[in-house]
């Protein structure tokens, strides 16, 4: 199965750009998981491709994942169990109003 993400950062950058580097290796690593993790499953769309959006916190170094975008309920089912501490649960407007945001510093 192929995973495509999406990232949203909520809020501005950090002055730091040591706090930057975490961040952005947590939401590698993130990522390489879940895909590392859904490699041998099937998706049950044609396309056999699941499409995600990766929150990047304003506070803290802990990036979620967001599962109401997961169409396959029993994909969505064994990420929620496999990664029960990185799932995002704020309120969906607020990933709306900061999709416009830059995501790392260039």
């Amino acid at each position: 199965m192929e995973v495509k993400f999406d990232l949203v950062r909520i809020g501005k950058f950090r002055k730091d750009r040591f706090s930057e580097k975490i961040i952005e290796e947590n939401a590698d690593s993130l990522r390489t998981n879940i895909k590392s993790f859904l490699k041998n499953e099937t998706c049950s769309h044609r396309d056999n491709t699941v499409h995600m959006t990766i929150v990047i916190p304003a506070k803290g170094y802990n990036v979620k994942m967001v599962l109401q975008d997961i169409r396959d309920f029993k994909i969505r089912k064994q990420l929620r169990e496999r990664f029960p501490n990185f799932i995002y649960k704020g309120n969906q407007s607020t990933l709306l109003e900061n999709l416009s945001n830059r995501i790392w510093r260039t």
